[in-house]
């Protein structure tokens, strides 16, 4: 074989992969979101002619609406492949208008393209935004970000508490599947390989360069979440649901996945990393939940040594407030001494309240992998991610806006649970 015909052999094959990549995340993406359809291969014709002209290679329709998504992917980007894929979207989506479904269409190329598709893509993506040229397609991205879109897509018509709680468990699983992945681990050690595609090697270059900026060649990576049925795996197992003595359920860990590293040296690094998706840029996420009573048993044993709450006064001051609160469940319904108490001197312990409500530190119910080491927030607008260390997590709050009794948290308490523990729920704005 010749060079030529390597080198098309080769094109065909990151052709294929690039396909097989996007047909994997829109089959995943629709067993998590069940008001969506996938259909491949969907042929269109006008009436009174070929049905089969137009062919859509990825079709979404949201069962919940008249909308078809129409998707189309490639491996490299070319303006005059792309002007045949124009035609084809600009026909479909008459004749899907004509039958009265509105219809959608979106280019979508690998995460790991090359510098040219990338360049290409970006310029096609501005000429979409900006509406200056005749154009049949809403958008253009790679497939990260497209998942992310269709995840905002999936979740738009839903309360704002199943929302969450849907869009907080898929920012696990997403982490988890690219490190799960191992077409990352191939690109991660040859950044040249232009046939291996993903659809997450993004998020996991970005992750592994703030968790481990020196690490060079990868043997393999594993990611858990402590789930019972996602992995029967003994370290996943240490990651389910924080108990006491007797047994009894005490909510879950501060880790929300947990990953694993063994570079060529046969070296193992492993990161507890505790997971954010707000719904909002501004939003704020519920990250604790418990007594008072225990709130108080760990920070007796904790207290930093330079506050003012190691003066047995000023502790039972503070258990006499906090325990006020949990009772009563909000501000305004506690004694006027307890809360100005609260309001002029909780803010002492801001720092250690950020270590033990974000990342478990002090909680003496956690154990080590159950004690979060970073903090990764997903950007709601766009699906990318920031990683956070603790000094830096530590750093942004106590410089940011204030809510509650003076800290960085809103506190309240779980539904039907006042009288019994509060919740605490924490700021994260998103500088992307």
């Amino acid at each position: 074989m010749n060079k030529r015909e390597a080198s098309n052999a080769d094109k065909s094959k990151s052709g294929r992969n690039t396909k097989d990549a996007l047909t994997k995340l829109l089959q995943r993406t629709v067993l998590q979101f069940p008001t969506i359809k996938l259909e491949e291969n969907v042929k269109y014709g006008e009436k009174g002619k070929d049905q089969t002209q137009f062919k859509i290679k990825h079709q979404l329709n949201f069962t919940d609406s008249k909308l078809y998504w129409l998707i189309d992917e490639t491996s490299s980007f070319k303006n005059d492949r792309v002007k045949g894929k124009q035609f084809v979207m600009e026909h479909t989506k008459k004749i899907l208008h004509e039958r009265g479904i509105d219809s959608e269409a979106y280019f979508v190329v690998p995460d790991n393209c090359n510098n040219d598709t990338l360049r290409n893509l970006q310029n096609f993506k501005k000429h979409i935004q900006a509406n200056d040229q005749v154009n049949f397609f809403d958008g253009a991205m790679q497939m990260s970000e497209f998942s992310h879109l269709l995840e905002q897509k999936a979740t738009e018509s839903m309360k704002q508490g199943q929302k969450s709680n849907i869009l907080g468990d898929y920012g696990e699983k997403i982490l988890v599947q690219a490190f799960n992945n191992q077409k990352n681990i191939k690109l991660w050690n040859n950044p040249a390989d232009y046939i291996t595609k993903s659809t997450n090697y993004s998020l996991f270059k970005s992750v592994l360069n703030k968790l481990d900026p020196n690490i060079k060649e990868i043997q393999y990576s594993r990611a858990f979440r402590g789930i019972k049925n996602d992995n029967p795996d003994s370290v996943s197992s240490q990651l389910l649901t924080v108990r006491d003595g007797n047994g009894k359920s005490y909510g879950k860990p501060k880790t929300d996945v947990l990953i694993q590293i063994l570079d060529k040296d046969n070296q193992t690094s492993q990161f507890s990393v505790s997971v954010k998706k707000p719904a909002s840029v501004k939003g704020r996420v519920t990250i604790h939940e418990g007594s008072v009573e225990r709130l108080l048993n760990d920070l007796r044993n904790s207290i930093p040594s330079n506050s003012i709450f190691n003066d047995e006064e000023y502790f039972n001051r503070l258990e006499h407030g906090l325990k006020n609160f949990q009772e009563v469940g909000s501000q305004k319904k506690m004694t006027i001494e307890d809360k100005e108490f609260l309001n002029n001197h909780l803010s002492d312990l801001n720092k250690w309240l950020i270590d033990y409500f974000v990342f478990g530190i002090n909680n003496k119910m956690l154990n080590n992998i159950q004690i979060a080491q970073a903090l990764l927030v997903f950007n709601p607008l766009t699906g990318q991610c920031q990683i956070k260390s603790i000094k830096e997590t530590e750093e942004e709050m106590l410089h940011g806006k204030m809510a509650t009794f003076g800290t960085p948290f809103s506190w309240t308490y779980p539904s039907k649970k006042r009288g019994k523990k509060i919740q605490i729920k924490g700021p994260f704005n998103i500088s992307l």
